[in-house]
């Protein structure tokens, strides 16, 4: 929804409906992103709790306090970044500016109230497991050699070496393409005569001018088509590789 509300918003004018539209699904897109992301870092916390309570045999207080304000900060950071777009989307001293303005207010104090609190509680468990562990004598502490090789026979073992190259790939594709948009179009951006802006005088299309696109030589419209083909395929190559990634479980 995120891409897809983006692309729609971006292409169409403003103040139509099919730019609210897009307008609408970038936000909405950005705001279960967002608490998708929290939600699984949550869940992920909670069984890590759950784990560690059951083997040092205690009970562990204050985790749906510390959930709560993990939410909170989660809502915070939606709140301010829908309010920062929404307030510079419009024309200042208008309704949807000034709404902006107070979800941006609303968030950042729900993002700073949420992190402290969850700061303390965090420091609260930790300190408590803590000194269980050592009231029980449950040794946790490892040489750091013990703690490489136990690393290095995980990685091969569970063909950890497949995600972490699935994961170097993706980025290097999405580097290597934002860099050669950045080449594409950092000369209309950047282009200045002083008297008028840029402007392409051909021949033909500035789509179809010559361009090397690293060793692959082909023409501007075809190599900005492929880069933004090649985003959305490194985000997919990351997302398989990091969704696959085996739980270690010593």
């Amino acid at each position: 929804m995120l891409f897809i509300g983006s692309i729609i918003s971006s292409n169409w004018a403003k103040e139509t409906m099919i730019n609210d539209t897009g307008f609408a699904m970038l936000l909405s897109g950005t705001a279960i992103f967002v608490l998708g992301i929290f939600g699984t870092a949550i869940a992920t916390l909670k069984n890590r709790l759950n784990q560690k309570a059951a083997c040092i045999g205690i009970k562990i207080n204050n985790q749906k306090v510390l959930f709560r304000s993990m939410w909170t900060v989660g809502i915070g950071v939606v709140l301010t970044f829908i309010g920062a777009t929404v307030g510079s989307c419009y024309a200042k001293e208008t309704l949807m500016n000034y709404t902006g303005f107070g979800m941006q207010l609303a968030g950042l104090a729900l993002l700073i109230l949420g992190a402290f609190e969850t700061a303390k509680i965090s420091t609260n468990i930790y300190m408590n497991i803590k000194r269980a562990t050592k009231l029980q004598g449950v040794k946790t502490d490892r040489s750091f050699g013990m703690r490489v090789r136990n690393f290095w026979r995980y990685v091969v073992t569970t063909h950890t070496l497949y995600n972490i190259a699935g994961i170097m790939i993706a980025l290097s594709l999405l580097l290597f393409s934002l860099w050669q948009l950045d080449i594409i179009v950092s000369g209309p951006v950047w282009w200045t005569d002083g008297t008028a802006g840029w402007h392409w005088d051909g021949p033909g299309a500035y789509a179809d001018a010559s361009f090397q696109c690293f060793l692959w030589k082909t023409t501007i419209g075809q190599a900005y088509d492929t880069l933004f083909l090649l985003i959305f395929v490194s985000f997919i190559v990351l997302f398989v590789s990091v969704f696959s990634w085996r739980r270690r479980t010593d």
